[in-house]
């Protein structure tokens, strides 16, 4: 790999770990979950469950909430390659959102 190579290595990563730091703010501040995220996500206890609640109960709040997160950084990566002029794979970017 030459110098010129690695120096846009890694403004890729710079540019695409900035974006994700923006997007991870967004997905967490300004479009956050909502209040019934928050207060259902919660998992059954021992004791609910042995009362008969389900124990995947509230799992839809966590997915809508993981869905919602990741779909706001999807968002910000498709934007960010879309305008910037930094060399990005769809299998990167797919890396990007699952180690965010």
């Amino acid at each position: 790999m030459t110098s010129i190579e690695q120096v846009a290595t890694l403004a890729t990563f710079g540019s695409v770990w900035a974006v994700l730091a923006v997007g991870h703010n967004l997905a967490d501040d300004v479009f956050g979950q909502s209040d019934h995220q928050a207060v259902s996500k919660g998992a059954p206890s021992a004791a609910e469950v042995a009362d008969g609640a389900s124990p995947r109960r509230d799992w839809g709040a966590c997915l809508g909430r993981v869905a919602q997160y990741h779909l706001v950084m999807a968002v910000m990566l498709g934007l960010a390659w879309a305008v910037l002029p930094i060399q990005m794979s769809w299998a990167g970017l797919e890396a990007g959102l699952i180690v965010w």
